[in-house]
């Protein structure tokens, strides 16, 4: 009795037809993705703390309302030295879509190394309280309208 032995080189021509459809279909979603991105407008701004621009904050806008972020989008920035940002959504500098945004700003660590628990604190940077690096509990807003937008800086206290 003979058993069934399946085709060794079905894998190979799975792997033919996937190299030959694959960018086709990522060609596709990738249009498609392009079509539901949301038009964006300029956003600049600045954070301050106690006063004093803060340097590498991380600055996260949450939609007040979410519905049209189809891909749950979030606008945000990094400062540079002068405490200074500009929004990006989807690709570098492009700003964020128009609306009432809820802020969060913190300044985020970098592990140790790789697989590390343990966050290194840089005793020079300063210490955002924990209230500012939730959106929720911030009290920091931001409107974006649909032409470029400069920010009232986010002055934030130490106290």
């Amino acid at each position: 009795m003979r058993s069934f032995q399946p085709c060794r080189n079905g894998g190979v021509l799975a792997l033919v037809l996937v190299a030959a459809i694959g960018p086709a279909f990522a060609g596709c979603a990738k249009q498609e993705f392009q079509n539901m991105r949301q038009p964006t407008h300029p956003v600049q701004g600045q954070v301050t703390l106690d006063g004093k621009p803060v340097a590498n904050a991380t600055i996260v806008f949450k939609p007040v309302d979410g519905s049209k972020f189809k891909w749950r989008e979030q606008p945000q920035a990094k400062s540079d030295a002068e405490g200074r940002f500009t929004v990006f959504t989807y690709e570098a500098n492009d700003g964020a879509p128009t609306g009432d945004y809820k802020v969060g700003i913190a300044i985020l660590a970098d592990a140790e190394e790789e697989g590390s628990d343990q966050v290194r604190r840089d005793k020079s940077v300063p210490k955002i309280p924990a209230r500012y690096g939730d959106a929720a509990t911030s009290g920091l807003t931001a409107t974006v309208e649909a032409k470029p937008t400069e920010l009232a800086p986010f002055e934030l206290t130490s106290r």
